[in-house]
């Protein structure tokens, strides 16, 4: 019977579990997640928008053509005294011109460094977000890991559940024991049914967060399998300093890195405001005219002579000019010089915004920094407390399994009673689910802390 019970035990610390469809491993997942998690996708979309003003930044330095085409078509008229002009017109103009910046106070340069550097911080956010559904996606597996060994943990503790009963229902047919007792027995299968549902209920919950934070679809068969990670106290170092010294290194801390960078270009940006500006400008185009017009003056000139006036002498002038599309053609190239006198404070305000948005820059570099040592040590402290919880407690089965069995052939004997073998199975079903719940809490604390550490 000892022999029984110490094999069942290395079973249920196993939680080995074979199905048949195909079990995904965790390295299969994580992989899985960093192409198909939204979260990831999304900010693989701002990468590639930064890349896009990264680009635009520097072919702002490129010349930039401009066409143009206008017209207009009217009536002017004036009639006075002795005057009257009538003037009927069109024109129609096309042209082309061209701006090439020679000198900008410096901020097309800073504008191209602060984008770069924006591009940076964006691929450095994509790839600390994928650390944290990696870590995410750990988390789920082995909750899911752990939810199913609690299945198998529910199953054996009801198989066992069933062998009392049998043994409470053979000692009463045998006059040995009371009928209570196999009443009692009944109540603990039925007990440990119960249990075993819920635990089939938490891995569908358990198996279906996983799928969710995958972006699996429902159609798709999914299982996961059991982990191989070292289990020994090698497999960690004796101090969290390795771990904390990669802290500079982690995605989230460049990232920040390069806000910093980014912002001081941004201050640079800003002062640029201050500084004239050249431009190189060019324009080519033509001109059509179509001119009509129509004068005509009119006056009374006296007539005299000797003193005498002999009347007056009216005369009427009138003439037209006409221009049948006149074609005129112009072309210019020189230097256009832009130079600030006084902008309303808007260039001061500018430079003040981003000054503030520097020191916010390096103030979210260090909590980044300091954020990161805190995960890196509290992971890897949880990593060692919960191995050593492990060992205790993979100690502790062997030893209540062992009490067990001698409880049992107690209660053969007739010595103990089932409420004192019950006591003991439950010792023995708890102390396996703090065993599996120690192991799970170890892996996935270590998986966290090499997710954190590793490029």
């Amino acid at each position: 019977m000892k022999k029984y019970v110490l094999s069942l035990t290395t079973c249920l610390l196993s939680l080995c579990h074979a199905t048949a469809q195909r079990q995904w491993t965790l390295d299969e997942c994580m992989d899985y997640a960093m192409t198909h998690n939204t979260e990831i996708m999304h900010l693989q979309y701002e990468q590639q928008r930064r890349q896009t003003h990264a680009q635009a930044a520097k072919d702002a330095r490129l010349p930039r053509f401009y066409g143009d085409m206008g017209g207009y078509t009217g009536t002017f008229r004036f009639r006075g005294d002795d005057k009257r002009f009538d003037a009927y017109g069109s024109m129609l103009n096309m042209g082309l011109t061209g701006v090439l910046p020679l000198y900008t106070g410096n901020r097309l340069s800073s504008q191209i460094k602060a984008n770069e550097y924006s591009l940076m911080a964006a691929s450095e956010n994509v790839r600390s977000a994928g650390k944290n559904i990696k870590a995410q996606v750990a988390a789920a597996y082995l909750q899911l890991l752990y939810n199913k060994g609690e299945v198998s943990i529910a199953r054996q503790r009801q198989e066992y559940s069933r062998l009392l009963l049998k043994r409470a229902t053979s000692l009463y047919d045998r006059g040995r024991r009371p009928e209570s007792e196999v009443a009692e027995a009944e109540a603990i299968v039925s007990r440990d049914e119960a249990w075993l549902t819920a635990a089939k209920g938490d891995v569908e919950l358990a198996l279906l967060d996983l799928k969710m934070l995958l972006n699996l679809p429902d159609s798709v068969n999914f299982d996961i399998c059991d982990l191989t990670d070292n289990m020994d106290a090698d497999s960690l170092s004796k101090s969290s300093d390795p771990y904390t010294q990669e802290a500079a290194h982690h995605p989230s801390v460049k990232s920040a890195h390069f806000g910093i960078l980014q912002a001081e270009q941004g201050v640079k940006t800003a002062r640029s405001g201050y500084y004239p500006t050249l431009s190189l400008v060019g324009e080519l185009g033509t001109l059509w005219l179509n001119l009509d017009t129509r004068t005509s003056y009119s006056r009374q000139l006296p007539l005299t002579a000797y003193g005498k006036s002999f009347g007056n002498l009216n005369y009427n002038i009138n003439y037209e000019t006409s221009w049948k599309q006149k074609n005129l053609f112009y072309g210019f190239v020189g230097l256009k010089l832009y130079i600030p006198i006084f902008d309303a404070f808007d260039t001061k305000a500018h430079i003040r915004n981003a000054k503030v948005n520097l020191e916010d820059a390096r103030l979210t570099c260090d909590d980044a920094r300091r954020r990161v040592e805190k995960d890196i040590r509290q992971a890897w402290q949880s990593a060692v407390a919960a191995r050593k919880r492990y060992e205790a407690e993979r100690k502790a089965v062997e030893a209540v399994a062992l009490s067990y069995s001698y409880a049992l052939k107690r209660y053969d004997a007739g010595i103990a009673t089932l409420f004192d073998l019950n006591q003991m199975h439950q010792q023995w079903f708890a102390a396996s689910e703090n065993a599996l719940r120690m192991r799970c809490e170890y892996l996935i604390r270590k998986r966290i802390l090499d997710i954190h550490t590793q490029d």
